[in-house]
């Protein structure tokens, strides 16, 4: 059934990538202009960038408001379906002081059905989430968020970074043209969920001191 899966979902990107044809012939010719692209979505600049020998997507954003706000968007694991689209389900399973074990339910765009997986997740709030693969669909699920203070604590510069290892059966060229596409959507989400409110760190789901949930 999973190779099933991986066979399905490597003929949607393909079929996908026949609109932006180059995405096959080359890792960096994946838009006419990534900064242009990025810009139209949200995003400041994403690329890709070799980090401990694999090839990530990385995608940066600056968000008006303090890293503190935004980490807790982001730590806020029951209620990520609430703020990101493609995620349709997250369920933090255990932890451990700094280390969390999350189950993700994801529909990444361009590929049919839904994906799940276990990541283990390590915390460093306000500033950092790094995470692992520890079981379910893909072979490698790698990835950080980093959350650096500007403008003296009012705003964060936001670095996405993202490696997912298919298999054999969904080539990397398909995997790392449609993170770019689906990761310019995450940071323009998380982007607007912390500026509309960023001095409150209330989270988007979970009920405030008088019991009334928001979701924004």
């Amino acid at each position: 059934m999973a190779n099933l899966k991986q066979a399905v979902a490597v003929f949607s990107l393909a079929a996908s990538a026949v609109i932006s044809p180059c995405a096959l012939q080359s890792e960096n010719c994946v838009f006419p202009s990534q900064a242009a692209y990025a810009k139209v979505h949200g995003a400041e600049t994403i690329g890709e960038e070799q980090m401990h020998g694999k090839t990530y997507v990385v995608a940066r954003v600056t968000v008006k408001a303090p890293p503190e706000k935004v980490f807790q968007i982001l730590s806020d694991y029951d209620h990520a379906d609430k703020v990101f689209p493609q995620v349709k389900r997250c369920k933090l399973v255990s932890e451990k002081g700094t280390s969390k074990v999350v189950k993700h339910e994801i529909a990444p765009s361009g590929m049919p059905g839904t994906y799940e997986y276990m990541l283990d997740i390590k915390e460093t709030a306000p500033h950092a989430l790094e995470w692992h693969r520890i079981s379910g669909d893909f072979k490698q699920v790698d990835g950080y968020w980093k959350l650096d203070p500007t403008e003296g604590g009012h705003a964060t510069l936001v670095t996405y970074a993202s490696y997912v290892d298919g298999g054999m059966f969904i080539p990397q060229l398909l995997i790392r043209r449609q993170s770019k596409i689906d990761m310019a959507g995450v940071v323009n989400t998380l982007k607007a969920q912390a500026e509309a409110n960023a001095c409150s760190v209330q989270i988007a789901g979970r009920p405030d001191h008088h019991g009334t949930h928001h979701v924004q």
